[in-house]
C-alpha cells in the first residue's frame, strides 16, 4: 500500500503544496485531488475509485465511488447527495479529483481516497478544514446581586472554535471567566458563549474580544458599568434600616390607637356604678327608677353645642 503526501486545491485560488494545510471559507467550492499510481492499461472499466470521509465511532460517511466505468452513488451519505462531482481527466497521470459543492463546517474531517485497478491499489488521506465567519459578538448582563456583576458574551455562525477573552477599560485582562460553553449546529457551526462575574466599579468598562485566527476576524465589544449597575451600594442598608423603623412606627401608633379608642368607649359606655352611701340605701331603693346608671365622663355629656 502506497502513501503519498496530500493536495488540497480551493477553486479561484492557488494550487496547495505537500507541506501546506488550507481551509476554504464556508460556501465555496473544493476540489481535493487524490494522486496514486498511474493506471497501467488503457482499458478504465477495471479502475475503482472511493472517496470516504472518515468518523468515529461510525467508522465513515461514503462521499463518492466510481466503477465499472460510472458513478455509483447508492450508498452516498445524505449529506454529500448532489454536491459532489468526480473529475477523471488526469487520471492517466494519476490523479482522481474530487469537488465538493458549497462547503460546510460539518464537512470538516480526514478524506480518504482509494484507487484500484487490475495491477494493484492506492489510498491517501486529505484534511480538509472548512473555516466559517462568526458573528460580531454580544454582551448582556445577565444579574446583579451582592455586590456582584454578571456578565455574557456569546457569538454564533463560525467554526472552528475562537478564542475568547476578558478585558477591562484599561486593557488589563481579567482571569475570573468561567470555560467556554461551545453548542454545534446541524450545519457544524458553534454557538460560543463565555461568562463573567466581577465586582463592579462605576465608571468603568469591560470588554469581550473575540478572536478567530483562520478568517483573521478580531472583534470586540465593551460595556459601560453605570451608577445603576454597581450591585448593593452602601446606602442600601441605611434605606432598609429607615423602612423596618417606618412599619415600627405605623404598629406602635395603631397598637396606642386602639387602646385610646377602648378607653374612651369604656368610659362613655360602661362606666363603674356609683357606690351606695352609707344610710342612703333605703331612701335609694324607693325611688330608684336610675337604678344600675353610671357616671358618666364630661366629654360624654357635653352637647354638642357647648364648648
Amino acid at each position: 500500500m502506497l502513501w503519498l503526501p496530500c493536495w488540497l486545491v480551493l477553486l479561484g485560488s492557488v494550487a496547495a503544496g505537500p507541506d501546506t494545510q488550507l481551509q476554504p471559507r464556508a460556501g465555496q467550492d473544493v476540489t481535493l485531488e487524490c494522486r496514486a499510481r498511474a493506471p497501467s492499461g488503457p482499458d478504465l472499466h477495471h479502475l475503482r475509485v472511493h472517496w470516504h470521509l472518515l468518523r468515529e465511532p461510525a467508522g465513515g460517511s461514503v462521499v463518492h465511488s466510481y466503477h465499472a466505468g460510472a458513478d455509483q452513488l447508492g450508498d452516498q451519505a445524505e449529506e454529500f447527495r448532489g454536491r459532489t462531482r468526480l473529475l477523471l481527466q488526469g487520471i492517466r497521470q494519476g490523479v482522481a479529483a474530487l469537488t465538493l459543492a458549497s462547503v460546510r463546517p460539518s464537512d470538516s474531517g480526514t478524506y480518504r481516497c482509494y484507487i484500484m485497478d487490475s495491477q494493484g491499489d492506492s489510498t491517501m488521506d486529505i484534511v480538509l478544514r472548512v473555516a466559517a465567519p462568526y458573528e460580531p459578538p454580544q454582551l448582556a448582563v445577565l444579574s446583579r446581586a451582592g455586590g456582584r456583576l454578571a456578565l455574557q458574551c456569546r457569538s454564533a455562525g463560525g467554526y472552528p472554535e475562537p478564542e475568547i477573552t476578558w478585558h477591562d477599560g484599561n486593557g488589563t485582562r481579567l482571569s475570573q471567566a468561567d470555560p467556554v460553553e461551545l453548542q454545534r449546529s446541524s450545519q457544524g457551526a458553534f454557538e460560543v458563549r463565555s461568562s463573567l462575574s466581577l465586582t463592579p466599579h462605576p465608571g468603568g468598562s469591560v470588554c469581550c474580544a473575540l478572536s478567530h485566527q483562520p478568517l483573521q476576524q478580531n472583534m470586540s465589544v465593551c460595556e459601560t458599568l453605570a451608577a445603576s449597575e454597581e450591585g448593593s451600594r452602601p446606602e442600601e442598608p441605611y434605606v432598609i434600616l429607615g423602612i423596618t423603623l417606618g412599619y415600627v412606627g405605623i404598629a406602635v401608633l395603631i397598637v396606642l390607637l386602639s387602646k385610646c379608642s377602648w378607653v374612651t368607649h369604656g368610659a362613655c359606655g360602661q362606666g363603674k356604678p356609683e357606690r351606695s352611701v352609707p344610710g342612703e340605701a333605703s331612701g335609694r331603693r324607693r325611688d330608684a327608677p336610675d337604678r344600675g346608671h353610671s357616671r358618666r365622663h364630661p366629654a360624654c355629656t357635653q352637647s354638642p353645642g357647648e364648648t
